[in-house]
């Protein structure tokens, strides 16, 4: 009896986090800019829906940049349908960001602007913490 009960209790816990995981966020992907080659950002970003992110110096690297966790703290739809973004994001390498992320109304397309001590008022293209990423079809 007990170890039916415990088969029962495991097999609720696997549909109870299948569905909880099911809940996905557009940010939630891999992102890929292959036009970023000075080293300074990284071509791939992965933003995994358990809090996790790695960064690649390429594309088709397998060895990570940074590896960090991050949180979304405020998120919103704007009158367009693109979906706002405040996120927390710490590493090893950079420690703590700030950044104002916006995910275009199709999902294709990334766009950040990223502090280190507090988060940006805006997405300006101009800025050299400024980047932009396409979704990345894997």
């Amino acid at each position: 009896m007990k170890v039916l009960f415990f088969a029962a209790i495991c097999i609720s816990l696997m549909f109870y986090a299948g569905e909880a995981l099911s809940e996905s966020d557009e940010i939630c992907c891999t992102w890929i800019n292959t036009k970023y080659v000075s080293g300074d950002r990284p071509q791939k970003l992965m933003i995994n829906f358990d809090g996790t992110f790695v960064t690649y110096k390429t594309k088709t690297s397998t060895d990570a940049l940074e590896r960090g966790m991050f949180q979304i703290v405020k998120k919103w739809e704007d009158s367009e349908k693109n979906i706002w973004y405040q996120i927390k994001m710490q590493g090893l390498k950079y420690g703590t960001k700030y950044k104002l992320a916006k995910v275009s109304k199709d999902g294709g397309k990334l766009e950040f602007v990223c502090k280190s001590d507090k988060y940006p008022a805006e997405i300006d293209k101009n800025e050299p913490d400024y980047c932009n990423y396409v979704r990345a079809s894997m």
